[in-house]
């Protein structure tokens, strides 16, 4: 993450986020968020907004945000996540912008493949070990990897944050990372496939076999004379 943002941003007002936005990462659709890059003068932040949907979405938005907000603050210090820098109202927050590019694209997968997947691995377990589970790992845009190698995490809007030692930590945190691990596995796949063990390998099986039971997952079956 870029290191040389100065450390007293601030997230912007709502009153400056029109006038002061300097690029549109994402325009998002009726049911998603907004991703802007807003600078009021010192130094571009990442806003992410739902202000502007319709207010169905400005309600499921409104939950979202509290939830991202928590995850962050959760993960405060964690170089594997961008710096929160605080929540502009009940529908937008704004974090600090990283300097990096989505893995899935990046050319360091191809030449050096293994340090990413440690990276990958070494950010997992670090928000693993502060109770956080980000659950959407398997998104190409939400791993970055940075100039110096490292690996950032973004988007923690359906991440579970759950004290470690607590009750509910011991009861069920292992089974919610499930989604986590078999994410890290298509990344591991993906990069160094020969490096799979053949634990890994039976983890893989069973995760494919569980997403072809969710209906959302299954492909349509194509036309006749159609491949």
């Amino acid at each position: 993450m870029n290191k040389q943002q100065p450390e007293q941003q601030r997230p912007p007002r709502r009153d400056e986020i029109r006038d002061h936005t300097v690029e549109v990462l994402v325009q998002g659709a009726s049911n998603k968020a907004d991703l802007l890059v807003v600078d009021v003068g010192q130094g571009p932040v990442v806003v992410k907004d739902f202000a502007s949907k319709p207010w169905w979405t400005r309600v499921l938005g409104r939950l979202q945000i509290h939830r991202e907000v928590r995850a962050y603050r959760w993960l405060a210090g964690d170089p594997a996540v961008p710096r929160f820098l605080g929540r502009i109202d009940p529908y937008a927050l704004a974090m600090e912008k990283v300097e990096g590019r989505q893995l899935a694209f990046a050319p360091e997968r191809r030449s050096d493949g293994p340090a990413c997947i440690r990276g990958l691995r070494a950010a997992i377990d670090g928000i693993h070990r502060a109770g956080v589970v980000h659950m959407d790992l398997r998104g190409r845009e939400n791993v970055l990897v940075l100039a110096n190698g490292g690996i950032v995490l973004v988007d923690l809007a359906g991440a579970f944050c759950l004290r470690p030692g607590g009750l509910l930590h011991h009861l069920v945190f292992r089974w919610l990372t499930f989604p986590d691990e078999t994410a890290f596995l298509k990344w591991k796949r993906n990069l160094t496939p020969e490096d799979l063990t053949q634990a890994e390998l039976a983890m893989e099986s069973r995760s494919q076999r569980y997403r072809s039971l969710w209906p959302f997952n299954r492909k349509p079956r194509p036309k006749e004379g159609q491949q």
